[in-house]
């Protein structure tokens, strides 16, 4: 008998390969067993218990056609082929439409059934599949998605890979490399799901399930891989149910579910893998040989059976001599100031995906685009593009930002109506505009008009919030540089200040004893625990938490006590803030407590996505004020700071084209007139973008391409916005609009290469 068992990588990352050949070896001694590999330099193949190598040239180089028949007349002339490989064993399914009696490895209308991340054919299963959307999608809808999912998102392949991302700059990084090393934009974004890892390996051959186990991670690489786990017998309700997935999928050969076990109990299946796993002989050593169950029902070869020497294994790191026919490739030349091979993928994998990539698209599946990939758009608000064409473009100077007229006011609006809607006869809900996000007068004109706070963090955005029209006792003040500049603090009572230290405190309260200063309320910021912060009272230990109380008893006891807590909504996720919400509240009750201080004014900074702000039910936020109620009664306003909210919006920044650049494989380089010094948040959130018709005046959306859009900077992270699809056409002189850049985009731009 001879079988041929391909994938024998043994890194970090280790295909199964050499643990199916060591499991094939106990269970038929006698068997002639051949390593297949698409590289010398996988370890793998100087393992002692291979009889042949069957080494071919890497995927990149080998006539495809050509192969496929070598391998059909080792199949005719009766070898057995077991795949270690995801992409061999879906170019094998391609290349035997109808199977191969000795091929033991999925057919294709199988392998359909199983694309990540639906998993369709596991719908019988007791698991349920987390939520997960198409990077096809536009930007903004991405980084929506992330924000729904406090950042706990990892973005992957469609067969390998995959990548923490927990933020946006971190997101395109990785969306650009996977998208690079396996030729496709079919990749997905899925919710990330806490709990302990466990796995379910299958045997079957036409249907039949031979047998199956369960393990459980016990221990894990840096790269989440199996280092040591623990096996045992699959559940009955899971058992029945996978045998009739297996029966309606005629599967054949390995496979591996890979799951999470929540808190709840709750399993949820993150993929299925068309193969055994790496840590197949770990179950041989239980007693669980599948590879040799497989081998035994295709051949009707009995194998010798298998004891169990333990329920758990673990790995080692061994030496094992190299074959002298196969010396050790030659050392490469030193390049960029760096040594060595990546070796993450060394059997060439990411070759045969481009390779299948350029012969049919469609085979490599993945989550499914909506038309072609990359071309989703994001939706343009009809307000924004009222207010873009109000400007007569011939007379703009680019870069140029556009101040957005009605929009900014249908945003302070609607924030000051829910306002008034969330108010109740004894607590009013009341808005403050951070000046820091977007000091323009037109925004803090708004912010007055519509019955917000000015909310300053230093005194000369007091003194703008004065200028405009506010009066002190409509202005919050807080930051830790308050007192800056010294020698100008208002002498009238401001409405609020909120000390970020105890020493600010102290300087406060000291302040108010000499008549320094005036303020109806004097409080606190405290610092969110385990939530990494610079700013507010720690209270993370018994003697921080002392020093609080202690210095909050200092406080003049005319002036009511307040307290103030702000994490970014958009840099935690929504529901975390939320939940962070909840929290702060018991820290308040505790505070009041140990103080005897009464609660009077809850400031609860937000920095807001926009859409999640404006897009918000009431419902969410009425819950907020009665729970305000129910846990701190004394409490007689709530203040939020929707400031993001409002200026993001209320801006767009106009650039003009200045050259087009083509590139080999379509990709297109344009040098803009703008650059980071007047888009500087470009990294941090993606921009609706529109681009003006030269001939027509038509603004169309842009989506997902493969042009780059270079800043005019001489500086090489200069790139204003980078894969996207530019309208066919485009030439110099055209105008592009980048939207949602009036907030942090236009107050920390700056002044750079302009003479």
């Amino acid at each position: 008998m001879k079988l041929y068992v391909s994938g024998l990588y043994s890194g970090g990352n280790p295909q199964p390969g050499i643990g199916i050949v060591r499991s094939l070896r106990e269970g038929f001694p006698e068997a002639s067993i051949v390593g297949v590999e698409y590289s010398n330099r996988v370890s793998g193949i100087h393992w002692e218990e291979l009889d042949e190598l069957w080494i071919q040239r890497p995927w990149d180089e080998l006539d495809l056609d050509a192969y496929g028949e070598r391998v059909r007349e080792k199949l005719d002339a009766g070898g057995l082929w077991i795949s270690g490989s995801d992409l061999e064993a879906l170019w094998l399914a391609d290349l035997f439409p109808d199977g191969h009696p000795n091929l033991l490895a999925p057919s294709m209308p199988a392998l359909d059934r199983i694309t990540k991340p639906a998993v369709e054919a596991a719908s019988g299963l007791p698991v349920r599949i987390p939520t997960y959307t198409s990077t096809d999608r536009s930007d903004w809808d991405l980084h929506a998605f992330c924000r729904q999912h406090n950042w706990r998102v990892w973005l992957k392949g469609p067969y390998y890979d995959a990548a923490r991302t927990p933020s946006w700059d971190v997101f395109e990084a990785a969306r650009n490399a996977l998208t690079k090393v396996w030729s496709t934009e079919r990749l997905f974004l899925q919710a990330h799901v806490s709990g302990y890892e466990e796995s379910v390996m299958l045997s079957a051959y036409r249907g039949e399930l031979l047998g199956a186990v369960s393990m459980r991670k016990r221990d894990i690489t840096p790269e989440g891989k199996t280092w040591a786990g623990d096996v045992s017998d699959v559940p009955a309700d899971f058992l029945d149910p996978l045998r009739q997935m297996v029966k309606a999928l005629n599967w054949t050969g390995g496979g591996e579910l890979e799951m999470v076990r929540d808190a709840a109990g709750q399993l949820w299946l993150l993929e299925m893998n068309p193969r055994f796993p790496a840590w197949v002989h770990g179950a041989t050593l239980a007693g669980q040989n599948l590879p040799a169950l497989l081998v035994e029902r295709a051949s009707g070869m009995r194998a010798m059976p298998s004891p169990c020497r333990a329920e758990e294994f673990t790995r080692v790191v061994l030496e094992v001599p190299v074959r002298a026919e196969y010396p050790l490739p030659p050392l490469p030349e030193p390049f960029a100031g760096a040594v060595g091979h990546s070796m993450k993928h060394p059997s060439g994998l990411t070759l045969l995906a481009k390779k299948l990539h350029k012969a049919n698209p469609e085979l490599l599946g993945g989550s499914e685009p909506d038309g072609e990939a990359g071309d989703r758009l994001p939706q343009i608000p009809e307000t924004f593009l009222a207010d873009i064409r109000s400007y007569d473009f011939d007379t703009v100077q680019t870069p140029q930002f556009l101040f957005m007229d009605s929009t900014a006011a249908s945003l302070f609006q609607r924030a000051a109506e829910r306002s008034h809607r969330l108010s109740t006869n004894d607590v009013t809900v009341a808005s403050g505009y951070s000046i820091k996000t977007n000091p323009d007068a037109r925004l803090i004109k708004l912010a007055l008009d519509n019955g917000f706070h000015a909310e300053a963090i230093s005194l000369l955005e007091v003194h703008k919030a004065l200028e405009v029209g506010f009066r002190p006792d409509q202005v919050i003040l807080n930051g830790p540089g308050k007192w800056w500049p010294e020698g100008i603090m208002p002498r009238e009572k401001l409405h609020a200040v909120f000390c970020d230290s105890i020493a600010d405190l102290d300087r406060v309260v000291a302040a108010v004893a000499a008549g320094e200063m005036q303020s109806a309320h004097i409080g606190i910021r405290i610092r969110t625990p385990n939530i990494p912060s610079r700013f507010g009272i720690p209270l993370d230990s018994p003697a921080n938490l002392a020093r609080l109380v202690d210095a909050v008893k200092r406080l003049p006891p005319e002036s009511a006590f307040g307290i103030h807590f702000h994490m970014a909504s958009a840099n935690v996720g929504v529901a975390q803030w939320w939940h962070l919400f909840e929290s702060m509240l018991k820290w308040c009750q505790a505070i009041e407590r140990l103080t005897g201080r009464t609660v009077e004014i809850l400031d609860m900074g937000g920095g807001w996505f926009p859409d999640d702000w404006h897009a918000s039910e009431d419902g969410k936020f009425a819950t907020a004020v009665e729970k305000v109620r129910a846990m701190l009664p004394g409490v007689r306003e709530i203040v939020s700071e929707p400031g993001k909210a409002m200026a993001q919006p209320s801006m767009a920044l106009a650039m003009r084209v200045l050259e087009i650049q083509e590139h080999e494989e379509e990709e297109v380089e344009a040098v803009v007139d703008a650059s980071i010094a007047e888009l500087p948040m470009y990294f941090f959130y993606p921009h609706r973008m529109l681009h003006q018709n030269a001939r027509t005046g038509e603004l169309q959306p842009i989506g997902r391409g493969k042009t780059h859009l270079m800043g005019r900077l001489c500086m090489e992270h200069d790139i204003v916005a980078a894969n996207v699809r530019l309208p066919e056409g485009t030439r110099a002189g055209d105008l592009l609009i980048f939207c949602d850049a009036g907030g942090y985009d236009r107050s920390m731009s700056y002044v750079f290469g302009r003479g």
